[in-house]
């Protein structure tokens, strides 16, 4: 049984006006849209199925039989759509008497299309949703009143597809807040997502959001009452789905100023526009707590030519200072984002872009591929910059005039490294010290010579352990060994997980058993080094810490307070990801 769904028992069930289904790109996702349009349908039967793309589709298609419902509403993205399509077909042909409703992102710009091309799908509702389902609840079986619901879709009694009036933009204080305590705290350890505003102000040519005009937001006083709900019940992470979150300036510096007040357990996730924060508000943001706040910096790229071409009018230097300044905090996780195959950027240029991002030193650089999206303005313009895309979701870009398909596919391949190796912060001392060096000419040379190394060695078609990363890199450095420095960072690394044994792909350079047993009886020391063992035997403590001797140029670079000029090897001890010098 997949874990993704959980174990139910049949019984008796009450017949639903309508089953919800969302399915998730993972298991840690929840899905916004289904309990928004929940949450305004309070005088309805209606059940919420959430799975994930993971799943069986039969075991899916099972699931949503024995919810004994007749109607059923399916959300629909990029990253579902296909197997929705299969979901939808199977559950149709299991269940003919049963209604189907698609609606969504990616059924919004060509609705007619999808109806003419699958008779199994009886209505979709393009653009927002909330109040044209209700209005479909009210009169599904009413044909003249179908004409006048916004947004929706069908097939009339001639079996021609029609439709009612366009959407019209709903106020987000009148909606329902999406959820409930129960239901959220058996969600407290996924990410629960929410929105305080729909809409962007700005025109990026690849974004959905530059499809709509204007922005709607919500109340401070409903956010903040809100925000105090999720910190009430300490979920984990609540990301925010607002494109850009400090659009308007002072609403920004209003709800950061309250979630750093309110404090708590709940991280919160908002993406941000660089370089439009102020003086003000980086200083502000300072304040918060470590792990409160994590933001997302959409850089997308450093080239004035792309950015234009794009609509996305960005002032680089300014972004650079205000990511500098956050980061040298080290209370906020930030991330940096980029997108590969935009109108005029070549390898070469992308890889300037790539050095001056990572320059930042960000915690996490995501690097995405475009996606030529439905209803999109760079859509429009494909034969302008001769783009090449999937015909299936999520349309990503192939080749363009600028960049070649095997380009893009070697950006694939160095993307997949720079998730494995940076952004799991799982080498930071290692790659550090390698970029600070200029062993490799850039970062950007660094990852495109270890994917080289990937592709010849095979890594790529074959699974690897978290350990064998660590193999890997130090073989794949062993022409740039040196003074040995990154092989000892590179054990550092290791260790810093949290791992107490040394593979044998490591030189163990612990002490003796028996010197490691006196020091550890010794009470001070324990105290000194190892304050969380105060009245454990030596022998417990042993089976959870490791010791280690470093040559002394590895000392003076981490330690760089240790201003000794005497040249002797240091040791230290880790325990649970922690690292001190001895100097007893």
């Amino acid at each position: 049984m997949s874990k993704d769904i959980p174990f139910f028992i049949l019984k008796e069930v009450t017949v639903k006006d309508l089953v919800l289904v969302a399915v998730n790109a993972k298991y840690i996702h929840t899905n916004l849209a289904v309990r928004s349009l929940k949450a305004q349908l309070p005088d309805f039967k209606v059940e919420i199925v959430e799975l994930s793309i993971n799943d069986s589709i039969h075991r899916i298609v099972e699931h949503l039989l024995a919810t004994d419902g007749k109607l059923f509403g399916f959300s629909c993205y990029i990253w579902n759509m296909e197997l929705m399509l299969k979901i939808t077909e199977l559950l149709k042909k299991s269940k003919p008497e049963a209604r189907i409703i698609l609606g969504g992102p990616e059924v919004s710009f060509d609705s007619k299309e999808i109806l003419n091309t699958t008779p199994w799908i009886d209505f979709i509702i393009a653009g927002e949703g909330e109040t044209s389902l209700k209005k479909l609840l009210l009169s599904i079986d009413d044909e003249s009143s179908l004409n006048k619901i916004p947004g929706l879709w069908f097939r009339n009694n001639q079996d021609c597809v029609a439709s009612g009036p366009p959407e019209i933009p709903m106020d987000l204080n009148a909606l329902t807040f999406p959820y409930v305590s129960d239901e959220l705290l058996a969600l407290k350890n996924k990410i629960i997502y929410y929105e305080t505003m729909r809409g962007c102000p700005y025109r990026c040519s690849y974004c959905l959001s530059s499809a709509n005009q204007g922005v709607r937001t919500l109340s401070l006083e409903r956010v903040f009452k809100e925000i105090d709900f999720f910190i009430a019940l300490e979920m984990k992470q609540v990301k925010l789905v607002d494109r850009t979150f400090n659009f308007d300036m002072k609403r920004a510096k209003a709800i950061f100023s309250y979630i750093i007040a309110r404090g708590g357990n709940t991280n919160f996730h908002f993406e941000m526009t660089g370089d439009l924060l102020d003086d003000e508000l980086v200083a502000l943001l300072k304040e918060a707590a470590p792990g409160l706040i994590q933001l997302e910096i959409g850089v997308q790229s450093t080239d004035s030519t792309t950015l234009q071409a794009i609509d996305r009018k960005t002032d680089l230097t300014r972004l650079e200072v205000n990511v500098k300044s956050i980061l040298d905090s080290e209370n906020i996780h930030l991330h940096l984002d980029l997108i590969a195959g935009l109108p005029y950027e070549s390898y070469a240029i992308f890889k300037t872009s790539f050095n001056r991002t990572i320059a930042l030193k960000p915690d996490m650089l995501q690097l995405g591929f475009l996606k030529c999206l439905k209803g999109t303005r760079i859509r429009d313009e494909g034969d302008l910059h001769q783009y090449t895309y999937t015909s299936f979701p999520p349309y990503e870009v192939i080749s363009n005039a600028y960049i070649s398909s095997q380009e893009l596919y070697r950006l694939r391949n160095i993307e997949i490294l720079v998730d494995r190796f940076y952004n799991s912060d799982g080498f930071r001392h290692s790659l550090g010290y390698l970029f600070e060096q200029d062993i490799f000419t850039s970062p950007f040379d660094f990852f495109e010579s270890f994917s080289d190394y990937w592709t010849t060695q095979g890594y790529f078609d074959i699974g690897k352990s978290k350990e064998q990363l660590y193999a890997i890199l130090l073989d794949f450095l062993k022409p740039f060994s040196g003074d040995g420095m990154v092989q000892e960072l590179i054990k550092f690394d290791y260790l810093k997980q949290g791992n107490s044994h040394i593979p044998c792909f490591f030189e163990d350079t612990s002490p003796e058993k028996e010197w490691i047993f006196e020091f550890l009886k010794d009470v001070e020391n324990v105290a000194a080094y190892l304050p969380e063992f105060i009245g454990i035997p030596a022998k417990k403590i042993f089976t959870q810490v490791k010791f280690q001797r470093f040559a002394s140029n590895f000392s003076s670079y981490l330690n760089s307070s240790d201003s000794s000029p005497e040249k002797k090897p240091s040791l230290g001890v880790f325990h649970n990801g922690q690292f001190k010098f001895i100097t007893a």
